[in-house]
């Protein structure tokens, strides 16, 4: 959150991002999103909050330890009152949303500054299981985003973030929804359609290549994020893809299997 001018984020690029993109893989490997603040929001403070409300909590990351009570078969999660306050929520919420998650089945109670669980009619093997799913359930924030870090562009503050969820971002209060953009290139052309999605390859491979160093036409990238999404689905340059659309024998024997096409 507070990295000091770390390249802003721990970002594939160079070959490895190029290859993804142009086999559209389903998920990138490093998967990333610029949040862009409405006009109200636009200064450091509001988007520090907005940045701390975004990321996802789990229980694990505000409580002091997690144990289990053999002898009553509880289970007893102690929180950290600082990170609490940290994430801007109270014991009696984050027991609420552990209360709302159909995953754990059982319901929770606050007991001071921390939440029991009772588990009489499980055995141990089961409630070490619920242990280990009370640590991942998620808090607050939204799904899938782990780290932010915000920062101060030409054009006001920008929210980065380490993973993606373009769908719930977009429903958030305080972001301009016109410039809010993620790196994953299905979840774009799912949430925003598949115009905006030619629009992120070809951004994506500029920024590859820009940090490369590489001077290339921009007219070579329109020409293959056309290529790539001209069926109104993004489809990589793969035997799978774009390829085993071609009408000609000869064009799609080219193409890495040339037997199997024959045959």
């Amino acid at each position: 959150f507070h990295s000091a001018g770390v390249a802003e984020m721990q970002v594939t690029s160079g070959l490895p991002r190029l290859i993804e993109i142009f086999d559209a893989r389903r998920t990138p490997s490093t998967p990333e999103m610029e949040i862009y603040l409405d006009k109200q929001h636009d200064n450091e403070k509001d988007a520090k909050i907005i940045a701390e409300k975004i990321k996802e909590v789990k229980l694990k990351d505000i409580t002091k330890e997690i144990k289990i009570n053999f002898a009553d078969k509880k289970i007893e999660a102690i929180l950290d009152n600082e990170a609490v306050r940290r994430v801007h929520s109270s014991i009696d919420t984050i027991a609420k949303r552990l209360n709302e998650n159909k995953k754990l089945g059982s319901s929770c109670k606050v007991v001071g500054n921390s939440i029991m669980l009772s588990e009489k009619e499980k055995d141990f093997k089961e409630i070490y299981k619920i242990k280990e799913k009370i640590k991942e359930a998620s808090i607050s924030g939204i799904k899938g985003i782990a780290q932010i870090l915000v920062v101060k562009r030409e054009e006001g503050y920008v929210i980065l973030t380490a993973g993606t969820n373009l769908k719930d971002i977009t429903q958030f209060k305080g972001i301009d929804t016109t410039r809010t953009i993620s790196n994953d290139l299905h979840e774009v052309n799912d949430v925003l359609g598949i115009e905006v999605a030619r629009a992120t390859i070809i951004r994506e491979i500029e920024k590859v290549k820009n940090s490369q160093g590489l001077d290339i036409d921009k007219r070579h990238l329109m020409l293959i994020s056309d290529a790539m999404t001209s069926t109104g689905l993004v489809k990589g340059i793969t035997r799978m893809g774009i390829i085993s659309q071609k009408s000609s024998i000869l064009a799609r024997a080219s193409f890495e299997t040339p037997v199997k096409q024959f045959v």
